[in-house]
């Protein structure tokens, strides 16, 4: 599997600008991805939220590839049909934009998005099985955009070695510890960092979250390019 994934993500904890397009990740589509016009509306914050949004379409283009790849390599997990619908039968969508419900089909062969839908790892022979495998999908693109943009320490240090915390507590976003395996829950937790600035990013990230910035609503949002 391809570890190499290298983009920033958007979240919520970096919103865009009013009148900014963006890409957001969509499976259901045949390129991967779609194209919108940031207004900061339920929707736009939506996707963000979910870290599906990104700033260029090489960067959601990468991370729906990386998505179908985790996909293919975890069939057991997330229980796709391996083989095509028979035509006519009854299939759901796992859709990781809105991963608490999902839309049925009567599955066409003839019809290229059905076919695309099958190639994506994302036809299930249950409603249950499409909703779970959507919030899958959705806990791994969290994790990847996180790890990626944040970059916290994922193996341990050696005992003794001075390493910087993302503390929202603390006045300025951080604090070092010298680290032992008293200290493994927080390594676990991915609050640890190398450096004072991957430290403060990250706290200030969770800070965002918890208090969103007010969204520039000045600009007027241009029209829809699609």
């Amino acid at each position: 599997m391809n570890t190499e994934f290298q983009f920033e993500c958007t979240g919520v904890w970096r919103p865009f600008t009013a009148g900014q397009t963006y890409y957001y990740v969509d499976l259901t589509v045949s390129m991967g991805y779609s194209v919108w016009i940031w207004t900061g509306d339920s929707l736009d914050s939506h996707y963000a939220y979910l870290n599906h949004a990104f700033p260029t379409w090489q960067q959601a283009d990468q991370a729906h590839l990386l998505a179908i790849e985790y996909l293919a390599s975890n069939q057991e997990k997330f229980g796709f049909m391996e083989n095509e619908p028979r035509e006519g039968q009854t299939v759901w969508i796992s859709n990781s934009l809105y991963p608490f419900w999902s839309n049925s089909i009567a599955y066409d062969s003839s019809d290229k998005l059905h076919k695309q839908l099958f190639k994506n790892h994302i036809l299930h022979a249950t409603e249950e099985g499409a909703i779970n495998a959507a919030k899958g999908l959705v806990q791994f693109l969290r994790k990847e955009t996180a790890q990626n943009y944040f970059k916290p320490l994922t193996k341990a240090p050696q005992n003794g070695t001075k390493v910087y915390v993302a503390d929202v507590t603390a006045k300025d976003g951080y604090k070092y510890i010298i680290y032992n395996s008293e200290f493994e829950y927080l390594l676990n937790d991915r609050l640890l960092f190398s450096n004072m600035l991957g430290a403060i990013r990250a706290s200030t990230a969770m800070r965002q979250l918890i208090n969103p910035p007010i969204l520039d609503t000045t600009k007027k949002p241009e029209p829809d390019k699609q």
